[in-house]
């Protein structure tokens, strides 16, 4: 089960201790705990940081996953079609400056175990798979590292690859090399029994999802920075774009969902508070135990497995028979 720390865990506040270019236009930020310690993590897991006159972003953390650390790493590429994240990330924020955070929360996670895993990086994707890594060489499992990018100056977090212990396992593709390998046949060469683990831009993300279409889905294993372009048309064509009843079983109360609004909107209208950040169905900031319900899952953060008990209150729809919340 992935890990949903907001359903009870309290925000931290961290200061910027340092602050690294890592490319023309990727910041790295170390963010130290003000009591001296932090929740500890596990590779794949990200923060929600509440920035600068009230956005909330979620970033992969990016260093060695540590039970007890005293310090979160982050990497944050300035986006030209930016919500304000990044654009507030690389203008406004300041060594020294302090920040409210939540506790790591992970949808992403390692296989326990598996002959091989493929990470594949594409871009700034390469965060969450470098922290995998780390994880992977500690193990002593057999991993690749395929990282693709434009150039070798545009590799988020270069250094930290070609210096890691474990930078044999690292495969460089390049948009400006002579000659480079194409994510089909990574994985379609991958060993018997590897797990994928994916993270990228929209089109890297989309081509990955096809190339594994054909391996069991426990195998597979994707983070997403947004909804695929073809998510809304998908919501307007579901069974359950109807309007619904969704009924709060420890409240008591029951409350009616419009057609053209979302569980988390008419919670939050009827004063019940909701932790939302993407509000795509990404991060899992949302995500709440459902008892019952027939549910259209909406998400691109939940397993098959979890679906059954959970869903996602920013995308998620439901039925005629409406849906009762654990809440």
């Amino acid at each position: 089960m992935s890990d949903f720390p907001h359903l009870s865990s309290a925000p931290r506040r961290v200061r910027i201790e340092q602050i690294t270019w890592q490319t023309a236009d990727v910041i790295s930020l170390r963010l130290r705990g003000l009591d001296g310690s932090l929740p500890g993590w596990q590779a794949g897991a990200h923060i929600d940081i509440h920035l600068p006159d009230g956005p909330v972003r979620a970033y992969s953390l990016c260093g060695v996953p540590d039970p007890g650390p005293d310090h979160y790493e982050i990497a944050v590429k300035r986006e030209a079609q930016s919500r304000g994240g990044s654009q507030a990330v690389h203008d406004r924020l300041r060594v020294g400056m302090e920040l409210t955070i939540g506790a790591p929360r992970n949808l992403f996670g390692l296989a326990d175990s598996a002959p091989h895993h493929l990470l594949l990086a594409g871009g700034i994707g390469l965060t969450p798979l470098v922290a995998m890594a780390h994880a992977l060489h500690a193990r002593g499992d057999a991993f690749t590292l395929a990282v693709f990018a434009r150039s070798a100056e545009a590799v988020a977090l270069r250094t930290v690859l070609v210096n890691s212990p474990w930078q044999a396992r690292v495969q460089m593709h390049l948009d400006d090399a002579p000659s480079r390998r194409t994510v089909d046949s990574l994985v379609a060469e991958a060993p018997d029994g590897s797990h994928v683990y994916f993270c990228g831009p929209a089109g890297f993300m989309q081509r990955a999802r096809e190339a594994a279409a054909h391996w069991p889905a426990e195998r597979v294993h994707a983070e997403y920075f947004a909804a695929p372009p073809a998510a809304p048309a998908a919501a307007q064509a579901s069974p359950a774009a109807g309007g619904f009843e969704v009924r709060l079983a420890r409240r008591r109360i029951q409350l009616t969902v419009a057609a053209d609004q979302s569980i988390a909107q008419a919670l939050m209208a009827a004063g019940v508070a909701v932790d939302t950040v993407c509000e795509q169905g990404i991060c899992g900031s949302c995500v709440t135990p459902y008892l019952e319900g027939d549910i259209d899952h909406q998400d691109l953060c939940l397993s098959p497995q979890e679906r059954g008990s959970h869903l996602a209150l920013c995308c998620s729809r439901a039925g005629a028979g409406g849906v009762t919340l654990d809440l």
